[in-house]
């Protein structure tokens, strides 16, 4: 669509300016990626040199773009998930929430000793082996959590990756185990190893949150141990508090 160059119209830097943060919100340039030259946004909408600098200097200010000498203009615009504490979802739902579609790009099954924190709260010994399923889950097919859950011996999950579909609580549901009731959660911020960065296909040492959760159902019985790595550049959390 062209500029609107009547005397009426918003000056041409601002409908410029609009058009390549809508593009940059949308999605067609996403974080990271470089957007066309100032001479290509010059042929392309008929505009001087001046126009198209201002623009992209108001996008800069606004926190858009950057702007590097020899490198061009880069997107450091960043849409992130938003997650708010209130009840116990799986990821799935919180995807659907967000109106992102959900999937998995990775998952493995096997029995795995499960951290000592999590054998301290399921009541067994260090070194235990359990039933761990690992995933990274996605969200409009960019990864953004690495997901490894380790269910309780009484669960007898089993070791086949097809069973559990892509919700691992809709499979708990199904098999009337029921998903859990209750939830303590911690988080912390970490360096991502070089296996987990491979995994969400960020750098190896980039800042990731990791979310351990403790599961228990209505007996206060602990079914679930999970540490959730999510990238840091696409997550955030909110909490509410009240007096």
């Amino acid at each position: 669509m062209d500029l609107d160059f009547s005397k009426e119209a918003l000056p041409l830097y601002v409908q410029l300016k609009t058009r390549i943060k809508n593009a940059i919100i949308d999605g067609a340039y996403p974080y990271g990626a470089q957007i066309p030259s100032e001479i290509e946004y010059e042929k392309k909408y008929g505009v001087s040199r001046i126009t198209v600098r201002r623009a992209i200097s108001d996008l800069e200010k606004e926190g858009y773009v950057v702007r590097s000498r020899g490198k061009g203009t880069h997107v450091i615009y960043n849409h992130t998930i938003k997650e708010s504490f209130s009840r116990i979802r799986s990821f799935t739902e919180e995807m659907k929430a967000a109106h992102l579609e959900p999937g998995t790009s990775f998952v493995e099954v096997k029995e795995e000793a499960v951290p000592s924190d999590g054998a301290t709260a399921f009541g067994i010994e260090p070194g235990t082996r359990l039933v761990c399923v690992s995933r990274v889950r996605t969200a409009n097919h960019k990864p953004i959590v690495y997901f490894k859950t380790y269910f309780a011996k009484g669960l007898n999950a089993p070791l086949d990756p097809e069973a559990y579909g892509e919700s691992l609580y809709y499979w708990l549901n199904e098999r009337g185990i029921r998903q859990p009731e209750r939830a303590l959660e911690n988080f912390k911020a970490v360096n991502a190893s070089k296996a987990i960065a491979d995994k969400l296909e960020i750098r190896e040492n980039d800042a990731v949150l990791v979310r351990t959760r403790f599961g228990y159902n209505k007996k206060n019985e602990m079914i679930e141990y999970t540490l959730a790595y999510y990238r840091g550049d696409t997550y955030s959390f909110t909490v509410e508090l009240t007096a």
